[in-house]
């Protein structure tokens, strides 16, 4: 049995991952990744805090990951397809895998909001971006031909 307490497991300000055009940039949420502290690989999950004015990623869906939300503290706006719904302590959220609902989260309030999200960790995983010309795939991310966007640090 493993037990990690919560001031065992660092606190990680968020960076968006994403190339170019699309990064999200820093100081969007903060996030403790216990699942990561504990060594597991079969899912993911963490306990993030979006920060007023944040989003939580782009507008996106799995092809093979289930993703579920747990809310803590706080108001979040849920956009699924382009539609907004709020939700607060005690709310979930569900994405079922290989359904093409696109979602992000947004913290539209003016207080930090707190949830636990957990994830399958599917290595042949594809995550679609609709209306942006990007995919996530187990090679990186790529342009929807296939093209690969260039490497972090790397100038092509």
């Amino acid at each position: 049995m493993a037990i990690f307490r919560k001031d065992t497991v660092p606190e990680t300000e968020g960076v968006s991952g994403y190339p170019g055009p699309y990064n999200l940039g820093r100081g969007n949420l903060v996030y403790r990744h216990y699942t990561e502290a504990g060594g597991l690989t079969q899912f993911g999950a963490a306990v993030e805090t979006l920060l007023p004015g944040g989003q939580s990623s782009q507008m996106h869906w799995e092809e093979r990951e289930d993703e579920f939300l747990l809310m803590l503290t706080g108001q979040l706006t849920v956009v699924e397809d382009g539609v907004e719904a709020e939700i607060g302590p005690g709310d979930t959220c569900v994405w079922k895998s290989g359904t093409p609902v696109a979602h992000c989260l947004k913290n539209k309030g003016a207080a930090p909001a707190t949830y636990l999200i957990v994830g399958t960790r599917d290595p042949l995983n594809i995550t679609h971006y609709p209306g942006l010309d990007m995919l996530a795939t187990p090679q990186g991310y790529t342009h929807l031909d296939g093209t690969p966007y260039p490497k972090e640090g790397k100038k092509t």
